[in-house]
């Protein structure tokens, strides 16, 4: 094929592709809200950080000891009924400890930080579990994120009942202004969906651990929805 009977064929094309371009354009009356919608969920999963810190002069002493300490963190778990693959390491660091003086600063020993995050399927034991790790090599326990299971089916809940909110202003819209929805145009998800929420937790030392038992009570997750409707009306 000559390049002018390929090109003449890209002239033939975007023609007869034309009309179908501008019936993509919306020309008729139309009116474009936002459906909302959440769910409230009880948790029944949840995640937490465990940290185990260590220092020491020399920063292999301090990677020793940090080892040490998070093996006793480890056992600690599977002894309260967690397997190990519900136990991950988040982060593992060896840093210098500086001192600030007159002006100056010198590294005085080094810092070995070891984070977990552990998952915790049955909520009924998060305060147990808590408490467990806080009398072995743990040095703070933070960040209780809850979720659930079932996220993708409340998801989609969510989202089913969006459209329905969305579908539903557009009638009342069109309504007051005299007209009636004669068929959808578009929806847009606007993908709002909530991530768990961390809650604040610490523990200063494992000889801090407070005593009677840490109680720990999930608040509800809320999962949202929220997507955009245009409606043709007429």
């Amino acid at each position: 094929m000559t390049r002018r009977r390929m090109l003449t064929g890209l002239i033939l094309l975007t023609v007869a592709l034309a009309p179908v371009a501008a019936q993509a354009q919306l020309t008729s009356p139309s009116v474009t809200t936002e459906g909302r919608a959440s769910i409230k969920v009880t948790p029944d999963i949840a995640w937490l950080t465990v940290t185990s810190e260590s220092r020491a002069v020399r920063p292999a002493d301090a990677q020793r000891a940090s080892a040490e300490a998070i093996d006793g963190v480890r056992a600690s778990l599977r002894k309260a009924g967690l397997a190990d693959e519900a136990v991950k390491t988040r982060s593992y660091s060896v840093d210098p400890e500086m001192q600030y003086a007159d002006g100056k600063s010198s590294v005085i020993g080094y810092i070995a930080r070891h984070s977990l995050d552990v998952r915790v399927d049955n909520l009924a034991e998060l305060g147990a579990i808590i408490d467990a790790v806080g009398g072995t090599g743990a040095t703070s326990v933070s960040d209780i994120r809850y979720d659930t299971k079932q996220r993708g089916e409340m998801e989609a809940q969510a989202l089913s009942l969006a459209v329905r909110d969305g579908l539903r202003r557009a009638d009342i819209i069109a309504k007051a202004a005299g007209r009636a929805v004669e068929g959808l145009w578009k929806i847009d998800d606007q993908r709002t969906g909530v991530a768990p929420r961390p809650m604040p937790l610490a523990m200063a030392a494992p000889s801090m651990r407070a005593s009677p038992e840490t109680v720990i009570t999930p608040a509800e997750l809320e999962i949202q929805a929220a997507v955009t409707v245009t409606v043709i009306v007429r």
